[in-house]
Order: structure tokens, then C-alpha cells, then sequence
């Protein structure tokens, strides 16, 4: 019989999708946010305990970002937000389905499959402010913010290229050649 020490209590694994989760940190504790088909599933990370589960969306989750008492969940071309379990807002202005979300401040990032990466004020569901348009060549893949870059963000490309981006002005800084 094997110690009840090196038992797991509970594995992410088994109970959620293929979506990448959000993690954050509010005061001492560790939340992780994950997509389990149309909703969402946050638990605090020190024994995996779940803490809440958001409402049911019209369409499976594609993708989640996390800010505060905001939970944003990607559903195609749509953005849900919800403060704690209950509805607040959409952003719709994607054509395409939305591949990332990124929270930098009071600004989301949605990077989408139509080669397009939109920069919303939070709590601004009408327009958003930036809309860079990477063009036919470019086939974004996923997004980061480097720490210390000011309003600035590197999208990777299908090609193994890189571009960072000023994403208040929607300029491009640099390019990175791919492979």
C-alpha cells in the first residue's frame, strides 16, 4: 500500500479541456482558471479546491484571461466577460475565432485567427481602440508581453517569425526572421 503522502488530492487534467488556462494571484493566494466546454472553472491552486463556476455560454470556450473579479472567456469571435459568475459585457469585433486573450492593465488583448489583434479598453464593449492588422503574410499563432516593454507586445508567427508591436499606437517595432 502506498503513503497517502504521495497521493494526489485532485489533476487539473482530468476535468478540464485542451484550452490554455489563466492563472492569477490575488494577496497570498494562487487562482487557476480553466475551460471546462461552455463555462469556466476557477480553483485556488494551494489544495485545488474549486472556488466558483461561470455561467453557460452560448459556444465552447476557446480561450481565457483573468483580471480581478473579471473572468474573460472567448467564444468564436465573441469575448464574455463576467464579474464573478454573472454577465457584464461582450466584445464583438472579430471576423474570425479568437486564438488569445491578454490583460495588461485596464486593456485586453484578443489575437485572432483572421490575422487581427485587437486592443480593447476594459468595461468598452462598443469599439476597439487598436486594431492591428498583420496582413495576408503574417498568420499569428500566439502573444506575449515581455516584462519591462512598455505597450508592447510579440506576436509569433506560423512561419517561426516574430513581430513586436506597439499596441497603443499599432505600430510595428521589429521583426524577428523565422525559421
Amino acid at each position: 500500500m502506498s503513503a497517502p503522502l504521495f497521493k494526489p488530492f485532485r489533476a487539473l487534467g482530468y476535468i478540464t479541456e485542451d484550452v490554455p488556462f489563466a492563472v492569477q494571484r490575488r494577496g497570498k493566494e494562487t487562482y487557476v482558471t480553466v475551460s471546462v466546454g461552455r463555462t469556466w472553472q476557477i480553483y485556488n491552486t494551494a489544495k485545488l479546491t474549486l472556488v466558483m463556476i461561470g455561467p453557460q455560454l452560448p459556444h465552447t470556450v476557446n480561450a481565457l484571461a483573468c483580471k480581478g473579479d473579471l473572468t474573460f472567456a472567448a467564444t468564436g469571435a465573441i469575448i464574455h466577460e463576467a464579474k464573478r459568475s454573472y454577465m457584464t459585457g461582450k466584445y464583438a469585433s472579430h471576423s474570425g475565432r479568437i486564438l488569445q486573450l491578454l490583460v495588461l492593465a485596464d486593456q485586453l488583448l484578443s489575437l485572432g485567427r483572421n490575422s487581427k489583434l485587437l486592443v480593447w479598453k476594459i468595461g468598452d464593449y462598443q469599439q476597439p481602440q487598436t486594431i492591428i492588422d498583420f496582413g495576408p503574410d503574417f498568420k499569428p499563432t500566439c502573444m506575449i508581453h515581455p516584462d519591462t516593454y512598455i505597450n508592447k507586445v510579440v506576436v509569433g508567427g506560423q512561419d517561426g517569425s516574430l513581430q513586436l508591436w506597439n499596441f497603443v499606437t499599432g505600430q510595428l517595432v521589429h521583426t524577428f526572421k523565422g525559421w
